[in-house]
């Protein structure tokens, strides 16, 4: 009984019966009680005029027309229905207007218009449930990217919150419990164009839940899964849950990049466009004892990799709560002069504020500097709202933990391969990342990055594997020539190429292609769709593989590129 349409049924029914019974006891009455015609001759009226004598009596429109004079009888049972039809109108009414005003039956009136526009797309889309900072920031990318999104959440806030952002297309937001499977297979998870499912509330069992709907109920969908905790994380890659990131672990990863690899983190920071704000330069100096101020798992595991880098660390801990602190460890609260005195502020080279009170981290940042200004500081943002805070208390890097769920989940969206091509790499000295960011720069500046992913196959790039397979050389250089000039190159890059379990990142130009190989690209969403043309068209991969065209008419892509 959810439906407006079963509502508004379950709610008017009594008033309904009331106002047929009253109706039709008028109408039974004017047939039963006599009159007299003008020869004085008794009579009573047939159904027909009774209906229509009740009909404008009981709407109070009072037309007047009268078969015959009325007795007085009839006059008495008219007083009677005018008071009983107005009274059941009355009734009928107040109910239907209070049903227009209950919560219930708007949302409900919601959920059938959003209903109605998912199965109006005709395009893949991504149910994300949870709206929060992670999820807004990955909305914003992927409506920003071209790609359709429905919303869930069970706060209204947030669900108010997504109605009254100004995206190019509707985005469907229901306000439901995401963690009941009926809720996900209202908002489309069966849906023919639903392509992935994004567990991205702030409750590790609902994502639980809903991760496993999805493997459950739509085994063709991509899911990706946020997890708070190590065990969360474990039981969702038990099931083959597609994508799982923990806040804590990439946070303590990307920081530790920025202390001990910073040309790595800056290459890492470019591909995933987190959104920190750069005050962050390689040539800065790093080295000396970084103080940890936090006490959950983002400080902890933080403070773990540092050490096993070999950067002297001391952690500044609430409470001596945990049997394995260092032995170097300080407790109190960070935010307190004597606290960050006793931990030796004055001489160490950095601090990272990493507590999950962004108060708390501001209090503690801004104490620090008092006590030396020439700190580092690195910071913990949890909310958004309090970005333009951390920029005003001098911080060097700001860490936003939304921004860290939506740009570890947004690469892999768009291609599978790109944790692959992070972790090999991580695998990598400063002087080949230094050198990976520089090819990036020069190739698509500073536009945002996409990217995408192929397969040399007899399905997926046709041309290109008739010409292999007819012993002709197609280069991975070929593959980011421009169709409109073979003389010029697109914004776009080769990440890497799989090759049976041979992994080639960055490959040369001059690299020939074989069959089964898959490339992971990198550049503007422009340079995909030319590059898409290139897999797919064999007038376009005979063009750049030779320099000459097969058609005497100017062809349909050299047309779309000067248009």
């Amino acid at each position: 009984m959810s439906t407006p349409l079963s509502l508004l049924f379950q709610r008017m029914r009594l008033p309904l019966v009331v106002l047929i019974g009253a109706y039709s006891v008028a109408t039974v009455g004017y047939t039963l009680v006599p009159g007299f015609d003008e020869a004085g001759e008794p009579w009573t009226m047939s159904f027909l005029h009774a209906f229509y004598v009740v009909s404008y009596t009981g709407s109070t429109i009072g037309f007047g027309e009268l078969p015959a004079e009325f007795s007085n009888a009839q006059r008495l049972w008219t007083i009677v229905c005018i008071y009983m039809t107005v009274f059941a109108w009355l009734f009928a009414i107040g109910s239907l207007v209070g049903l227009i005003r209950d919560d219930a039956f708007h949302e409900a009136l919601g959920r059938h218009r959003l209903q109605r526009s998912i199965r109006a797309i005709r395009s893949p889309f991504y149910l994300v449930c949870g709206f929060g900072g992670g999820g807004a920031m990955l909305v914003d990318n992927l409506v920003q990217s071209g790609r359709r999104v429905v919303v869930v959440d069970q706060s209204a806030e947030a669900i108010r919150d997504l109605q009254l952002r100004d995206y190019p297309v509707l985005v469907p937001g229901f306000r439901l419990d995401a963690s009941i499977p009926e809720s996900l297979l209202k908002a489309g998870l069966q849906n023919r164009w639903c392509a992935g499912l994004l567990a991205l509330t702030d409750s590790d069992e609902t994502n639980l839940k809903i991760a496993l709907a999805g493997r459950l109920l739509n085994q063709k969908l991509h899911v990706a899964a946020r997890a708070k905790s190590e065990a969360t994380a474990r039981n969702m890659t038990s099931f083959e849950t597609g994508f799982v990131v923990r806040p804590a672990e990439e946070f303590s990863r990307r920081i530790a990049l920025a202390i001990t690899r910073p040309w790595a983190y800056q290459l890492y920071e470019r591909l995933s466009e987190a959104g920190a704000r750069q005050k962050w330069e390689p040539d800065t100096r790093l080295d000396g004892t970084w103080l940890v101020c936090g006490q959950d798992d983002h400080g902890r595991l933080l403070a773990e990799r540092l050490r096993s880098e070999g950067v002297t660390t001391r952690i500044i801990a609430v409470e001596d709560g945990q049997d394995d602190w260092p032995s170097s460890s300080v407790f109190g609260p960070s935010s307190e002069a004597a606290t960050l005195e006793k931990a030796g502020v004055a001489e160490v080279t950095g601090l990272v504020a990493a507590h999950a009170s962004d108060a708390e981290n501001l209090s503690t940042i801004m104490t620090a500097r008092m006590l030396n200004p020439d700190l580092l500081v690195i910071a913990r943002e949890n909310y958004l709202h309090n970005r333009q805070l951390f920029e005003e208390a001098g911080t060097h890097l700001t860490c936003s933990v939304s921004g860290i769920i939506a740009s570890a989940i947004r690469p892999v969206l768009e291609a599978p391969m790109v944790p692959e091509f992070i972790d090999s790499m991580l695998e990598h000295d400063e002087d080949w990342n230094r050198d990976c960011l520089e090819r990036l720069r020069k190739r698509i500046g500073d536009e945002r990055v996409q990217f995408w992913s192929s397969r040399v196959s007899d399905k997926r790039t046709p041309p290109l594997a008739e010409a292999i397979e007819a012993g002709k050389t197609f280069t991975v250089g070929m593959l980011t020539l421009d169709p409109g000039n073979r003389e010029e190159k697109l914004d776009a890059l080769v990440l890497m190429v799989i090759r049976d379990e041979r992994v080639i990142l960055l490959p040369d130009d001059d690299e020939p292609l074989a069959m089964g190989d898959r490339i992971l690209f990198c550049g503007t969403p422009h340079s995909a769709e030319l590059i898409w043309a290139v897999a797919m068209d064999p007038d376009v991969a005979h063009y750049l593989r030779t320099g000459q065209a097969r058609l005497a008419r100017r062809p349909w892509w050299r047309r779309a590129v000067a248009s």
